[in-house]
């Protein structure tokens, strides 16, 4: 009983990577997570790293204008967090952020009320022939805030 135990724990390692192997990709592919992260298993094989993408966020008013918002800095970690999975969770939780900023300034500048934030996030791969830089919009969400 002994042996087999320590035979199946000695298994153990290498079905942990598997698990952890297929998670990576699972949520590469479906996701949109960076390949360097997650167990890294793409970061000698891919250029998808954290400079090579970007977030838009927009305040858009109750009259249509749209306003590019810039985030403080103490929002940086959730714009990390959105930018190397940016799936509903995170986008959501920037967004709310984003919200609470705006409301803010708003009070302070008497500006035109903000009715609803979009966030895009961009990455750049390059072009197999030309090597090209191009841009691609991986992710777009709009969330609606009525006052």
């Amino acid at each position: 009983m002994k042996n087999s135990f320590a035979k199946l724990l000695a298994w153990l390692p290498c079905f942990i990577l598997l698990v952890v192997a297929a998670n990576h990709f699972v949520l590469t592919n479906t996701q949109q997570l960076s390949p360097w992260l997650g167990g890294g298993f793409g970061m000698f094989a891919s250029t998808d790293v954290g400079p090579s993408r970007w977030i838009e966020v927009t305040a858009i008013s109750k009259n249509g204008d749209e306003t590019p918002v810039r985030l403080k800095r103490r929002y940086k970690d959730l714009k990390h967090k959105a930018r190397a999975l940016p799936n509903s969770n995170q986008l959501d939780a920037l967004a709310q952020a984003a919200w609470k900023q705006l409301n803010k300034d708003t009070l302070d500048k008497k500006k035109s009320p903000t009715t609803s934030i979009r966030i895009e996030v961009w990455k750049t791969h390059f072009d197999e022939n030309s090597l090209r830089p191009q841009q691609t919009k991986i992710a777009l969400k709009t969330f609606n805030f009525n006052r």
